[in-house]
C-alpha cells in the first residue's frame, strides 16, 4: 500500500467574501452614479446572522431598486442572492460571478 499526499491548494484556500468582491461591487455602484443611473447606496452587516447586503438607489428617499445578499449557509459556504423591486429575488447562486454578472445586466438595463 502506498500513501500518496495530495496537495490541493485551492482546497485550503480562504473562504468568505473577499475585499476583492466588496470592490468589484463599489466599482459598480461608482460608474452607474458616474453616469447619473444610481445615486445613492446602503452597506449593511449584520454579524449575528452572517449576512451583509449592498443596496443600490436611484435616490436616497426612493425604496431600493436593487440588493445583493452575500449569506453564509455552511462553515465554508456563502449564498449570494440579487433581489430587484417589484419582482423579488431574480438570482441566487454559490458563485459570486454569476450574481455579480447578473447585476451588472440589471443595472446597465436601466440605462
Amino acid at each position: 500500500m502506498t500513501l500518496r499526499v495530495i496537495n490541493n491548494p485551492k482546497f485550503l484556500a480562504k473562504t468568505g467574501f473577499t475585499k476583492g468582491q466588496f470592490r468589484k461591487l463599489d466599482d459598480l455602484y461608482c460608474r452607474a452614479a458616474s453616469l447619473k443611473i444610481l445615486n445613492y447606496r446602503t452597506v449593511e452587516c449584520d454579524f449575528d446572522e452572517e449576512v451583509a447586503s449592498y443596496t443600490y438607489h436611484i435616490s436616497e428617499h426612493k425604496p431600493p431598486i436593487l440588493q445583493f445578499v452575500i449569506r453564509k449557509v455552511g462553515p465554508q459556504t456563502m449564498m449570494y442572492e440579487l433581489y430587484k423591486e417589484g419582482k423579488g429575488r431574480i438570482a441566487k447562486s454559490g458563485v459570486f460571478d454569476r450574481a455579480f454578472e447578473k447585476l451588472q445586466s440589471e443595472i446597465k438595463d436601466l440605462c
